[in-house]
């Protein structure tokens, strides 16, 4: 079997094997796809984009519109086609949209009433872009509907083209809190690898359900628990955008096994009214990723004896680099690692260096990077810089962290977050995860601030729990138990918010515009 076919027959094999089986249920349109369903759905995007209008290989589809099931529809049409897909953001505005757009220069764009607005003010900038409808009724922007596609396009298999595993499937954006976005190209060796390498280290199997609670604008969506569980015939559980109320009533009737969320999502559940009346034994552990979650976040979860723990990985490293292994190990030793982001997945190479690139010892703080099947093949129309990609394939992660005896990985923080104050590095994460522990604090963020003396000194924007009061001279106290005070942060401010985007991670650059 040479590679077209293996790529090619992803879906067709597991039709064959689990055709009937439900694959996708899409609680929006309140719809429910088998895999056969799924290879049709396939078929008809595929025939209609290449003989409608004439796509080919390397041609770039985009969606701009919230989850559902027509993103699955899309990957399974680029593993017929070679056709490549993008996803944009629909939270951003329409000149943001419209400069990824320039970069990308899609042949389609798909998009939902959530996004018609904004995507109806940039669509004059893209004569040569098709925009079609993902909604039942048409409007004044739609050349096509979706619904007419699946309506009037044949079914049957489209002609089988040319595939490599080096070619590339997916455009997935990163970095983009500033400026235009960088393109990741994501190639199917890629996003197959990474399915394998989950399947194997977390036991995915056809009983699985997962339950999808982040946007497909980033790659964990895709390719963490989405992507691997249909890989191995299991189920998708995809909601249009998210609430507690819909989530909880989800997890009690369609009993999912699976899910990966972010620290925000998971603060919101636990602290619905509903949180402690819901019954959360159908998963078999819980997933968190984009940033590392606090101990009083996972704590609520484990009281329901649930597992639930960090995961790591990045766009151009993975997109799943590091997880617990949970089938493995007990709620106890959950607790007991849970500041770990976990150990290295299969078929990811990881070695953590020093400033010249030398390997360091267990213990010893250095910086992550990354080689193997997973990694990214560069940025789409943008040169990668030989800063982030190393000899011999390395791509450096820019993440600082340390591997402890039992071959736990754990994160300290971003290069190009740490603080340097006389000479000496100070973590921002080290100090956040120690205060994030305090019973009365919600959210905080450290940063470093320009200094005379010392060239850069920490500030902590401090969030409190509702109606609760702390002094800046408590939080003192309390980091004084716990690290050197040269770590201590010289600033500390009080805020109402630490401002986040649209995954869940610190916003940065508007924090150090706003507050440093």
């Amino acid at each position: 079997m040479g590679t077209t076919s293996i790529i090619n027959e992803t879906l067709i094999n597991r039709a064959k094997i689990s055709g009937k089986n439900e694959a996708v249920f899409d609680v929006k349109k309140n719809k429910r796809y088998s895999f056969d369903d799924l290879l049709n759905r396939a078929n008809q995007l595929s025939y209609f984009l290449k003989n409608q209008l004439h796509l080919k290989k390397g041609d770039r589809i985009a969606f701009c519109a919230e989850n559902s099931v027509e993103f699955i529809d899309s990957f399974y049409m680029s593993s017929q086609t070679g056709i490549i897909i993008t996803t944009y953001n629909y939270l951003l505005n329409s000149k943001e949209i419209s400069n990824m757009m320039k970069n990308e220069e899609p042949s389609v764009l798909f998009y939902c009433s959530k996004s018609f607005k904004k995507i109806n003010l940039l669509a004059k900038e893209h004569p040569n872009c098709c925009f079609i409808s993902l909604e039942e009724k048409e409007d004044n922007l739609a050349e096509y509907l979706y619904l007419d596609i699946m309506n009037n396009s044949q079914s049957e298999l489209v002609e089988s083209i040319d595939l490599s595993l080096d070619d590339i499937q997916m455009l997935i954006h990163t970095g983009g809190t500033t400026g235009i976005p960088k393109a990741a190209k994501i190639s199917y060796q890629s996003i197959m690898f990474n399915a394998i390498s989950e399947i194997l280290t977390l036991d995915l199997t056809s009983a699985d359900c997962s339950l999808l609670m982040l946007p497909f604008y980033h790659t964990a969506a895709w390719n963490v628990l989405t992507l691997p569980i249909l890989y191995a015939g299991g189920r998708v559980i995809i909601l249009g955008g998210f609430s507690e109320e819909q989530t909880f009533d989800l997890i009690e009737k369609e009993k999912p096994t699976v899910a990966i969320g972010v620290e925000t999502i998971y603060k919101r559940l636990m602290d619905h009214s509903l949180f402690n009346h819901i019954d959360f034994s159908g998963f078999r552990w819980l997933l968190s990723g984009a940033a590392p979650i606090s101990y009083p976040t996972m704590k609520p979860y484990w009281e329901k004896g649930i597992k639930l723990v960090n995961a790591y990985g990045a766009t151009e490293t993975g997109p799943n680099n590091i997880v617990h292994p949970v089938n493995q190990m007990s709620l106890e030793e959950a607790k007991e690692k849970w500041g770990a982001a976990g150990k290295v997945m299969m078929f990811n190479q990881m070695k953590i260096v020093d400033d010249e690139f030398k390997e360091v010892k267990k213990g010893v703080k250095g910086e992550l990077i990354w080689r193997g099947p997973l990694t990214f093949s560069g940025y789409w129309n943008q040169e990668t810089s030989a800063e982030s990609m190393l000899a011999d394939g390395w791509i450096r992660s820019g993440d600082i962290g340390f591997q402890d005896e039992d071959g736990y990985i754990y994160i300290s923080g971003r290069i190009k977050n740490t603080i340097i104050s006389g000479g000496e590095n100070i973590y921002p994460l080290e100090i956040e995860k120690i205060l994030m522990s305090h019973d009365l604090i919600e959210d905080v963020c450290i940063i470093g601030v320009k200094d005379d003396e010392w060239g850069e000194i920490g500030k902590a924007l401090v969030v409190l729990k509702r109606n609760q009061k702390l002094t800046k001279s408590d939080i003192v106290t309390y980091l004084k138990q716990y690290i050197s005070p040269f770590k201590i942060p010289k600033y500390i401010e009080f805020v109402d918010v630490i401002p986040k985007n649209a995954v869940g991670k610190t916003d940065y650059p508007l924090i150090h515009q706003k507050y440093a």
